[in-house]
């Protein structure tokens, strides 16, 4: 019970001993109140924060790490909903063949004029008959059905390139993810280890006067915050693995060894050294120099060309353009030929042939009100191509303006925000251990220095997913 009062009281004993003047006999209350406790803290401190924080995942891929390349074939290999869409396409070429083919004849066998009064006995008009029908379609239908099913099989082709795509950029952006909590993970166990040295450092000050036992407390509680960091780190790359695991239809706990974002891309994203990062102006707001990524018109052309959404739309269209075709021909006849053979007892044998063609007396209800329909359906999908199409324009103008936000942001850590980070904590350190700052100050810089770390690794993913989804939306690579 002594130990916990004294981890949930210091803070607020050595604040009101600073804000008063009558300084100390708080000071004196607080320091002997705490005095146990604090030598425990000595003791305890650095083990305590080596063991908060779970040994982070290896970064170096094993000589048996599977590539993002070979995790992307193995997905399209054995993606479930990649099989389904081939799967329909399959079905919809087999169609094709069978839409183009007449119905079958059909076989007729019967007795004509059988008595009913004696039914066993045949008298001289009992007939026996075998005749075969055939219905013939007006020329032309079955061309029109024909050209449908055709039509239909490239918009299923092009759908099914778009769940390929679909599960490409699932891969990759789950493993993008992974990569950021990868670095994220090494950062926090970078920080543990600073945090240690602190730590002795803060004891050492503190065993001659020189610190206060709020700064032993201050260094432990950052040590939980770094704990805190680190499970919230492991539960999210847990989860990210299960997706991963999901596209490639494979057990949700496989494991990955490691992820790192690929050199092409961190290269596109920003330079390897900040002496080759520029920008384009000297203005604020500017993007940042040297970008590898195709100009805005050029990805947009691009997207409008290869975009299995538009590819599927433009299909679908084509195919009810041969079903407004089909409607107008569906007022012409079809034909039903019958020819018949019959044979009665002492009678020669005999022939019939007949030809039925249907009576359009329900044209102007029925034909022609489908016709409309079929043409109000064709105008609907053309507009919504239309409308498609500029949605796209903008998502990749979107996607663009994005990437090179990233791009600069980047830029400006690696320039400037990490290394003056980086410079204001070596100089707080500095200060400390001489006893020009408090410790808070020390920690602070610190803290700061740890997000500025993080977040440029948070961007770097975040600029890979964004390349992810404009090759989704274009339809092929994008960096070179």
């Amino acid at each position: 019970m002594f130990r916990i009062d004294c981890l949930t009281r210091p803070q607020s004993w050595l604040h009101s001993a600073r804000r008063n003047s009558v300084t100390q006999l708080h000071k004196k209350y607080a320091y002997r109140h705490f005095f146990g406790a604090g030598l425990v803290l000595l003791l305890i401190t650095p083990s305590f924060l080596e063991s908060q924080t779970p040994p982070a995942p290896t970064l170096t891929p094993a000589p048996d790490a599977p590539t993002l390349e070979s995790l992307i074939a193995s997905a399209l290999a054995e993606n479930p909903a990649l099989r389904a869409a081939q799967y329909r396409v399959e079905a919809l070429r087999s169609r094709v063949s069978a839409a183009g083919l007449r119905a079958d004849p059909m076989l007729m066998v019967g007795i004509r004029d059988l008595p009913v009064s004696n039914p066993g006995a045949f008298d001289m008009s009992t007939m026996k008959m075998v005749g075969i029908r055939q219905s013939i379609p007006y020329p032309g239908k079955l061309g029109a059905e024909r050209n449908i099913a055709t039509r239909e099989v490239a918009a299923g082709e092009a759908a099914a390139r778009a769940i390929r795509l679909d599960v490409i950029r699932d891969v990759r952006t789950a493993y993008f993810e992974m990569a950021f909590i990868d670095q994220a993970f090494s950062i926090v166990t970078k920080n543990r280890d600073i945090l240690v040295d602190l730590t002795k450092v803060t004891e050492t000050r503190y065993s001659v006067g020189n610190a206060e036992q709020q700064d032993v407390l201050r260094a432990r509680v950052e040590a939980g915050r770094l704990a805190e960091q680190a499970v919230m780190l492991a539960e999210q790359r847990r989860a990210e693995l299960a997706v991963l695991n999901a596209a490639l239809d494979r057990p949700g706990d496989t494991p990955l060894v490691a992820a790192t974002v690929p050199t092409r891309i961190a290269q596109a994203a920003v330079a390897d050294s900040s002496d080759a990062v520029s920008f384009v102006s000297a203005t604020l707001g500017a993007r940042a120099a040297g970008s590898s990524l195709p100009p805005l018109l050029e990805l947009q052309a691009t997207a409008l060309r290869n975009s299995p959404e538009l590819l599927e739309q433009e299909a679908n269209i084509s195919a009810q353009s041969a079903r407004v075709d089909r409607a107008g021909k569906e007022h012409l006849p079809d034909f039903d030929i019958a020819l018949d053979y019959g044979q009665r007892s002492g009678y020669g044998d005999m022939i019939t042939a007949t030809v039925s063609v249907p009576l359009r007396i329900q044209k102007h209800k029925r034909e022609d009100q489908l016709m409309i329909a079929a043409g109000a359906d064709l105008a609907a999908l053309e507009a919504g191509l239309a409308a498609s199409r500029n949605a796209l324009r903008a998502n990749v103008a979107r996607l663009l303006s994005e990437a090179e936000r990233q791009r600069a942001q980047l830029a400006l850590y690696k320039t400037a925000i990490i290394p003056q980070g980086r410079a204001a904590f070596t100089s707080s350190m500095t200060s400390y251990q001489v006893g020009r700052i408090e410790f808070l100050a020390v920690l602070e810089n610190q803290t700061t220095l740890f997000k500025y770390e993080t977040e440029y690794f948070r961007v770097l993913s975040d600029f890979a997913k964004t390349m992810s989804e404009l090759e989704r939306v274009v339809g092929q690579v994008v960096l070179p």
